[in-house]
């Protein structure tokens, strides 16, 4: 039995972080847990509930941050492999990282990972990688474009509901259980709609585990390791 793991990881102590869990039933996938939750030893405990078995984690989150300012290698990399796509992805390093908090929550999730086994070596019984769902969703769902989900300026929650509805759809058809996942979105405004967005990206964290077991994929390296993979 092998479970796949998301977590889409909020930046400060806070705010919720999405948190999945799926495994593999027959001929489709099935939710097994899908909530939202505060502290990385709650997230480092919920993982540990699936110690004996094969598991794959997939962080939304910068886990290895060895620059103080600029761009890590991986995002640059990254730029120049998806830029065709018009797909980007913000800066990462320690100054802006810690401006408003002096723990950069992805490095300390990874280290309390690390302590109970986990890795970033692709055949690990026990793994752990960085993900990004905006790039899954494109490869996997979205013909290679940007799915506009994310709360931005110009984008009013009537916007927001309709392409949060856009990525559910795209999930559903994957899983035996998709009613584990279907909220309202009428009712959701504020941080109910932010909380059902961070679930559906806790999902989408842990399929792109899943998905690269089967299809091509990259892998861009920190300190000469995987760190971070995504569907290409």
């Amino acid at each position: 039995m092998q479970y796949f793991i998301g977590i889409d990881l909020a930046w400060g102590e806070t705010n919720a972080s999405g948190f999945c869990v799926f495994k593999e039933s027959k001929d489709s996938l099935e939710i097994v847990e899908l909530t939202l939750l505060q502290s990385l030893d709650d997230i480092v405990k919920r993982v540990e509930k699936y110690s004996v078995h094969k598991i794959s984690i997939g962080i939304d989150a910068p886990i290895i941050v060895p620059n103080e300012s600029g761009n890590r290698k991986i995002e640059k990399e990254f730029i120049h492999d998806f830029s065709q796509y018009k797909i980007s992805m913000l800066p990462v390093n320690r100054d802006l990282l810690t401006k408003y908090t002096t723990l950069i929550r992805g490095e300390a999730l990874y280290l309390k990972l690390l302590n109970i086994g986990f890795s970033r070596e692709i055949d690990a019984k026990k793994r752990v990688f960085e993900v990004y769902p905006h790039a899954t969703i494109a490869v996997c769902f979205n013909n290679y474009k940007i799915l506009p989900y994310k709360r931005k300026k110009g984008r009013d929650t009537p916007f927001i509901r309709k392409h949060l509805a856009i990525y559910r759809d795209f999930l559903s058809p994957l899983f035996m259980n998709p009613s584990s996942f279907f909220e309202n979105l009428e009712e959701l405004r504020g941080k109910g709609l932010k909380g059902y967005e961070d679930k559906l990206d806790a999902i989408t964290c842990a399929y792109t585990l899943y998905y690269t077991q089967m299809n091509p994929y990259k892998t861009y390296k920190l300190e000469g390791i995987d760190t971070f993979i995504t569907p290409i």
